[in-house]
């Protein structure tokens, strides 16, 4: 029984040391949110800015440009992660998050809103780059893809959050509220840096000393074994010494890059992101008969509960079981949207089935909450452990401005277009990628990370 409770006790640890440095992915949520609900608003007549409605152009520009403050913040923070470690850059980078709703707390005009979405995009840089690194670094092997989830659990209810308060509370009262979120990430600087990270910068007393904090003072048996696994695994590549080609030609690694990379894509090419910033609008252009406001909740509720599930199955059935039959399930459920629109731009009478973008769009967010989070802790697993940082930083910095450009020109098209173009182009994509993660992904749970590049050999099935 002893035994045990000090095992728990050490996996509480990690748990508390995820949870304390995903605060920022709360905040993060209510930033993405925010335009879905808020923008209906500043551009009407009741706008609360002095400067008057916003115009369409100056929505997507503020929709759109926190995407490339999060490529400015992928590549800034990103490059201090391997010489100052992951701890304190991600606390230096959740600093313009403060700022950004300060802005927001005294807008005036435009101005104002661009320049705070885009410090809030340095932050979610910074954030989607070091806080997966951070939580693999600490994580046990058995609990490592349910402590990865927490960055999506915390994200989606960061949206709900955003989409009940912006909906119901004054525009200049929400910056309070996400600076008290904001609050809580304080927490994480009582957690130790990565027992990984000190390793490579060849501190072994300190990465011990954190091992320890993060398995239990008592187990020393089982931390000196783990210990000196971990340190067999990372010597070979001390960040001492600089990266060279010779990092990449391993057969291995060029597998894990294409592999990250495309799952890394398809964050943004499944259409996620511009569902979430045009909720209102779209179920507005559906004319389901439900209030906006109220379809929004529900379908950032539902999301929220298919990232509760797909984190507690992450550990139980493995990443690739979970990632590949909601690729597939999410292409359809936006085969079956764009169907609806194309319907009703054709004057189809389809009061009879005016719940169904609702239900549809419902299981496309569900089932997204695999294809958003996956890949991010996958990118954590799959790279050796001295291009980890390196890598997911120029992966974050080239996917921000791909967010930024689908976000901004997803209104024109789907005015161009068709709503209903989109969603098959987004579907399109998901099918694509399910048969590449068949073929392509490896499964990584509970491997340690000799084993994973067994895996990338083929020769762990």
């Amino acid at each position: 029984m002893a035994v045990k409770d000090i095992r728990i006790s050490g996996k509480l640890v990690q748990f508390l040391g995820a949870i304390c440095v995903n605060f920022g992915a709360i905040v993060y949520g209510l930033v993405v949110g925010w335009p879905s609900a808020t923008m209906p608003i500043l551009s009407s007549a009741e706008s609360p800015l002095p400067s008057g409605p916003l115009t369409k152009e100056e929505v997507s520009l503020i929709n759109s440009i926190m995407a490339l403050g999060g490529m400015a913040g992928a590549l800034i923070f990103g490059w201090m992660a391997n010489r100052y470690g992951r701890k304190w850059p991600l606390v230096a980078g959740m600093m313009p998050q403060v700022i950004a709703f300060i802005l927001i707390a005294c807008a005036q005009n435009t101005s104002y809103l661009y320049t705070s979405r885009f410090l809030s995009g340095v932050s979610g840089g910074a954030l989607f780059v070091l806080a997966p690194i951070y939580v693999n670094e600490i994580s046990e092997n058995s609990i490592r893809g349910m402590l990865g989830s927490i960055l999506g659990i915390f994200y989606n209810v960061g949206v709900i959050i955003a989409y009940v308060i912006c909906a119901y509370m004054s525009f200049y009262s929400v910056p309070y509220v996400a600076l008290g979120l904001l609050a809580l990430f304080s927490l994480y600087i009582f957690f130790p840096e990565s027992p990984q990270y000190l390793l490579l910068k060849q501190e072994d007393a300190k990465a011990e000393k954190s091992l320890k904090f993060f398995r239990g003072f008592s187990r020393d048996d089982q931390v000196k074994l783990e210990f000196e696994s971990l340190k067999s695994s990372v010597a070979p590549t001390s960040t001492k010494t600089s990266i060279t080609i010779q990092d990449f030609k391993p057969a291995t690694t060029r597998k894990a890059l294409l592999v990250t990379y495309i799952l890394i894509c398809g964050r943004n090419f499944s259409g996620v992101f511009p569902l979430m910033n045009y909720t209102v609008d779209i179920f507005e252009q559906a004319q389901t008969g439900i209030d906006p406001h109220i379809s929004a909740i529900i379908v950032a509720v539902i999301q929220l509960a298919g990232t509760i599930v797909s984190a507690y199955y992450t550990d139980k059935s493995g990443r690739r079981i979970l990632l590949i039959p909601s690729l597939v399930g999410v292409g359809l459920c936006l085969t079956v949207i764009g169907v609806y629109f194309f319907l009703n731009e054709r004057g189809y009478d389809l009061s009879a089935v005016s719940w169904l973008p609702l239900v549809f769009l419902s299981g496309t967010l569900f089932l997204a909450a695999a294809v958003l989070n996956i890949p991010v802790y996958v990118l954590s697993e799959l790279l050796p452990a001295k291009i980890r940082s390196p890598v997911a930083t120029v992966y974050m910095a080239t996917a921000w401005p791909t967010t930024f450009l689908i976000v901004q020109y997803y209104t024109p098209l789907a005015d161009l277009l068709g709503v209903y173009s989109c969603m098959w182009i987004f579907a399109g994509w998901c099918f694509f990628e399910a048969v590449f993660a068949y073929f392509m992904l490896p499964e990584t749970k509970g491997k340690s990370p000799d084993e994973i590049v067994l895996a990338l050999e083929g020769k762990i099935k």
